[in-house]
């Protein structure tokens, strides 16, 4: 019963001045292409542009994949569809709730010191569920947006610890 296999992915939505920033990136890049062709100074600096394009804007682009494999989860952020990192892995059993954001079943957990982890698309009108889980001595509250397949899976193993608003 406790060996199920759901995969979610989740993009998370740009924010305004990321997509700015790429386009003045990429902006700079072509100034200093074609100043370069006049000066060597300015062919220098579309190379370290060029570096900056290609190392940093990916990380600009996310998505986080919530895996949930025999009562784990793991969390891992995708930059640019290509390279990922492992973000998070939590054992279900130190679950201590999973409840849609707003659930009564919450307000325990409001004034606790936790550590906060947002996995979330962060799209408006899209409602996250909340783990709070115990990692050692702390609690941490994570924020997920996980598709129906994946709240089933973890109310099968955890009947008692998940809630969903009516």
């Amino acid at each position: 019963m406790d060996d199920f296999y759901v995969e979610c992915l989740v993009a998370k939505k740009p924010k305004a001045y990321e997509t700015l920033l790429k386009g003045a990136a990429w902006g700079f890049t072509a100034l200093f292409l074609v100043a370069g062709l006049f000066s060597f100074f300015f062919l220098l600096g579309f190379a370290a542009m060029l570096l900056v394009d290609l190392l940093l804007l990916p990380r600009l682009s996310v998505e986080y994949e919530y895996l949930y494999v025999a009562k784990t989860l793991q969390i891992d952020s995708i930059f640019s569809k290509e390279k990922r990192k492992k973000n998070a892995e939590y054992d279900m059993d130190q679950m201590e709730i999973f409840a849609e954001e707003g659930s009564p079943k919450l307000d325990d957990y409001k004034n606790a010191n936790v550590t906060v982890r947002d996995y979330t698309s962060r799209e408006a009108g899209i409602r996250p569920w909340i783990l709070i889980i115990r990692r050692g001595q702390t609690l941490e509250k994570v924020k997920l947006e996980p598709d129906e397949e994946m709240i089933k899976a973890v109310r099968m193993n955890y009947p008692r610890k998940v809630f969903a608003n009516a």
